[in-house]
């Protein structure tokens, strides 16, 4: 399997900009907790300070395990794909390998939200009838090669059967 790859540099960016993003989701849920603190009787402001507290710490230390941990996610990201079979691997301690085959894959979509289409990247959604899988993010080219590639692939897999 020397034809191995892995994801392109960029998507590290966007997975930092994820975490932040759920650090700030984790902070917009603390505030309400925190207003109610402010405005409740003195017998229940302990309580809601300790659940602001909690909410928000928990929401720091959960960003930053996920800002800590991209470079191993990045490194243990990878793809394969030959004429029989798409491959995706992930994951650094469990280690998930899937296969599709590719005559089993019934559509390929590009996805390409806000904050990947700040680094000019897809989603490569590759669905057969029992799910779909995702290859995380690809430059726009290489997105679009690989659709028409697995597409290929696939429409010739039918053939065959």
């Amino acid at each position: 399997m020397d034809n191995v790859k892995q994801l392109p540099v960029e998507i590290k960016t966007i997975w930092r900009i994820r975490a932040l993003i759920d650090l700030l989701v984790w902070l917009l849920i603390a505030v309400p907790f925190l207003v109610w603190a402010l405005l409740a009787p003195d017998s229940w402001q302990p309580w809601l300070w300790s659940i602001t507290w909690v909410i928000a710490a928990f929401g720091v230390i959960e960003s930053l395990v996920e800002l800590a941990l991209v470079p191993y996610h990045y490194r243990f990201w990878t793809y394969y794909i030959n004429d029989r079979q798409v491959e995706l691997h992930h994951g650094f301690f469990f280690r998930k390998q899937i296969v599709i085959p590719i005559a089993r894959v019934q559509n390929v979509t590009l996805i390409q939200g806000p904050v990947i289409r700040l680094k000019h990247l897809q989603k490569v959604k590759v669905m057969t009838a029992a799910g779909g899988e995702d290859i995380a993010g690809l430059k726009e080219q290489e997105a679009n090669d690989l659709k028409e590639l697995i597409m290929k692939l696939a429409k010739e897999a039918r053939n065959d059967i």
